[in-house]
């Protein structure tokens, strides 16, 4: 089995569908913005202030170029915007499934705003001005994301997705 690994918005599901499905398939999950922030001892808003987020991105390339010489399997959430920069996707589907959770701009929209105190940069927008934001990055981002091997559309439910990746039983 290939180390699958999850790309798309943040709210996406990423981390959510991640952890799910690793457990059911019984590999290691890795969250890669966590992982950066055990490393650093840091959360990414404190490094993006205090570092700059070209720092946070080269954090990103060595995490990944560190995760892509593993033996073992993994599932994987990547940043949202981690797949963007430094050629990462192509690397990303070198490592493995990359698996595309596509988000109407609505149901990113609901998930941030009840979820904005843990995600600084979106603390101080409100919800016109968290959809114009979500709007803008997505259309820089989209054509990474849709460079991944499987797209799938998470209106759907959890379940449903993770039937959708899972190995099917014989």
């Amino acid at each position: 089995m290939p180390n699958i690994i999850l790309i798309g918005f943040m709210g996406s599901g990423k981390t959510t569908i991640g952890e799910r499905l690793a457990d059911r398939m019984g590999l290691p999950f890795i969250d890669t913005d966590h992982e950066i922030e055990r490393l650093k001892g840091m959360s990414i808003d404190q490094i993006f202030k205090e570092e700059g987020e070209m720092n946070f991105r080269e954090l990103e390339k060595k995490l990944i170029a560190s995760l892509s010489v593993r033996d073992q399997d993994f599932v994987i959430a990547v940043g949202g915007g981690l797949p963007c920069y430094n050629g990462l996707i192509h690397t990303l589907n070198q490592m493995g499934t990359t698996v595309y959770l596509k988000c109407p701009v609505s149901l990113l929209a609901e998930r941030l705003v009840m979820d904005s105190t843990d995600r600084p940069l979106l603390s101080n927008l409100d919800k016109e001005q968290l959809v114009g934001y979500i709007e803008e990055k997505l259309k820089e981002r989209e054509a990474f994301y849709e460079q991944a091997k499987v797209v799938i559309c998470d209106d759907w439910s959890a379940n449903a997705i993770l039937r959708s990746l899972l190995p099917q039983k014989s």
